[in-house]
């Protein structure tokens, strides 16, 4: 009992420090520029002589801090990165987690086309559904730059959290249950860490979709493709129609067919790939038929 709190420890402890540093550096930050602006008001009123109005200074700070909230954003992102990059360096190392040898081109560009596809499939089907409108923190964040909102929403983020959830999470509790629950709990965890509804909802059947290719492919590289396709295509989307009407059925229908094939393509070459090990393993990679323990396949591309 005693070792199965520690490895569930050992899972859940890397969400928690994701949030738990979001939420530092957050309020570390908002204490930080709401001092710095709130003197530069004051040395600003004593300059010009003119009264300032107390409503005034809240709404200017507010305003200011929800305008560079991509700061911590950032600072969290990185800061996370560095600690798991020294907690598990030693670890990466022996099991050659960034070996780039683990990349390939076929599955990755196809997992471009699945995140996007995904994502505009998605949005069709829940814009069709008659749900409360959901504010988001992201809402507050996006918009000011769009090279910017693309390198923190659509690369650094994807990237850490592909690492958590899929690298950390997902490949733990592999080892510990059947396949299919340990696919399905990840997800959960990581629809539940958005705190959001309907964040909450696009974030677990992405991160089914995500953990299955993930152990498809014994690859961080094709999980980041996914996570990244899907997020640039929100803010491109948000970026070229922003709130305007858009004929829903036309982007239903094709980002349903290219999911389909690309999902459909991602799964042939799973099973090319596993049945190409398989033989590998079958003939001791030298043409010869060995029979040993490791003849059983353990049906990675499967569902």
């Amino acid at each position: 009992m005693g070792r199965f709190i520690k490895n569930i420890w050992k899972i859940i402890c890397y969400p928690l420090m994701y949030i738990g540093i979001q939420v530092a550096v957050t309020f570390i930050y908002m204490i930080v520029f709401s001092i710095a602006v709130g003197l530069k008001i004051g040395i600003e009123s004593s300059v010009t002589g003119e009264p300032f109005q107390m409503d005034n200074i809240y709404e200017n700070i507010y305003d200011l801090i929800m305008s560079q909230m991509m700061i911590p954003v950032v600072i969290s992102v990185f800061v996370t990165v560095l600690i798991i990059f020294l907690i598990l360096r030693k670890e990466w190392a022996a099991e050659k987690f960034w070996n780039f040898a683990r990349f390939k081109i076929s599955p990755f560009l196809l997992c471009i086309s699945l995140g996007a596809a995904l994502n505009v499939l998605t949005i069709c089907i829940i814009a069709m559904i008659p749900i409360p409108p959901q504010p988001s923190p992201i809402d507050e964040i996006v918009g000011n730059n769009m090279i910017i909102d693309l390198l923190i929403i659509s690369v650094f983020t994807p990237v850490l959290e592909e690492i958590i959830f899929r690298g950390i999470v997902l490949k733990r509790l592999n080892k510990m249950m059947r396949r299919h629950t340990a696919v399905f709990l990840q997800a959960l965890i990581f629809g539940i860490i958005h705190l959001n509804l309907l964040q909450g909802i696009y974030a677990f059947f992405l991160g089914v979709i995500i953990g299955y290719i993930y152990l498809w492919f014994d690859s961080i590289y094709v999980a980041i493709a996914v996570h990244c396709a899907y997020n640039a295509t929100s803010l491109i989307l948000f970026y070229i129609f922003g709130d305007s009407d858009v004929n829903i059925f036309y982007f239903l229908v094709i980002s349903a067919l290219v999911f389909i094939i690309s999902i459909a393509s991602l799964v042939a070459l799973a099973e090319r790939q596993e049945k190409k090990a398989y033989s590998h393993n079958l003939t001791g990679g030298n043409g010869n038929n060995n029979n040993d323990d490791n003849n059983d396949s353990d049906n990675r591309w499967q569902l």
